[in-house]
């Protein structure tokens, strides 16, 4: 298998994006593995990587962002985690018997998405993500009236974001709002701009055919995390999910969860990261050492649940 490390995946022949990290003690577990809002493809490789040294098979996919990949975040399919899964239960060179996926930021709203429209992933770990599909926009800002999400070229139901039609006074009620500080225009916005939202645009969570963990910052600037996993946590409890469903919230943490500081190396280390963050996230420039504690336990719980729900020890 040693030759096999680093397996390419690409649109022209698999049909998705992505690289494929051979695990060791548990090598027929295979998780798909997406980033973040604006995370290049080096970082989530990094940290993808050491997932599989913590022993599972690994899939880097990339969703969006990775070059040639839109840099938008319109219209992203679902499809391509769709050959994911595919290429692991048919082409994959390690044979898999279990399948998860996990996802940070708009690749956790990604991930839960997924595994809601896929039934053969049979875990996810959502960090730091969100409980419902809005419009599409380029350049953050603007509107192109198609949903953040596809499936076979088709659009995710979404709740419109009629608040960027109107973005001088949307900016204006952000700013004159007192729950809301100057690092906090995207929860601002997701809060806010979709009060009236229908349970069409709603993730279906309900459908993940197995074990769900949820993991959040008690506040979260970027999106509201904290407010939304609650929500699907009821969600389940209320139709009585068949499987097991955790959600943890870790107080004085940041957005970026499941960071251990050894996949921080390659951007400069954790003090690098954390005087870059707090520019622009309200946890990591009031409680950077809570931040940092809260990345690695994150990690560790998320190794720790796929190992469970995987059967593993």
């Amino acid at each position: 298998m040693e030759a096999q490390q680093n397996l390419q995946c690409t649109l022209e022949k698999e049909g998705f994006l992505g690289t494929f990290f051979p695990g060791t003690k548990y090598a027929d577990k295979a998780v798909i593995f997406v980033g973040g809002s604006a995370e290049k493809r080096d970082f989530v490789e990094a940290r993808a990587k050491l997932l599989a040294e913590e022993g599972f098979s690994v899939l880097s996919v990339g969703f969006y962002l990775w070059p040639p990949l839109s840099k938008d975040t319109v219209f992203i399919p679902v499809d391509y985690a769709e050959r994911a899964v595919h290429w692991l239960k048919n082409n994959c060179p390690v044979e898999i018997t279990g399948i998860g996926m996990t996802g940070l930021s708009l690749g956790a709203a990604y991930t839960l998405l997924c595994a809601s429209m896929l039934p053969d992933i049979s875990c996810v770990v959502s960090v730091s993500g969100f409980d419902f599909v809005v419009e599409g926009c380029k350049h953050m800002v603007v509107r192109q009236h198609k949903s953040y999400f596809s499936y076979h070229g088709k659009d995710i139901p979404y709740e419109q974001a009629e608040a960027l039609s109107h973005l001088g006074s949307t900016l204006r009620a952000w700013k004159k709002n007192p729950n809301y500080g100057s690092k906090a225009m995207n929860r601002f916005y997701y809060n806010e701009c979709f009060k009236d939202r229908t349970d069409a645009s709603r993730i279906k969570v309900e459908n993940i055919q197995g074990d769900v963990l949820l993991l959040a910052p008690e506040y979260d600037d970027t999106w509201p995390s904290d407010e939304a996993f609650p929500r699907i946590m009821r969600k389940l409890e209320e139709v009585h999910f068949p499987y097991r469903y955790e959600c943890v919230i870790y107080p004085e943490a940041g957005h970026c969860l499941t960071m251990p500081e050894k996949a921080l190396s390659g951007i400069g280390g954790e003090e690098k990261m954390n005087r870059m963050l707090a520019h622009f996230m309200t946890m990591e420039a009031k409680y950077p050492e809570g931040c940092r504690k809260a990345r690695a336990k994150s990690w560790n719980k998320m190794v720790s649940f796929f190992k469970e729900s995987f059967s593993v020890e």
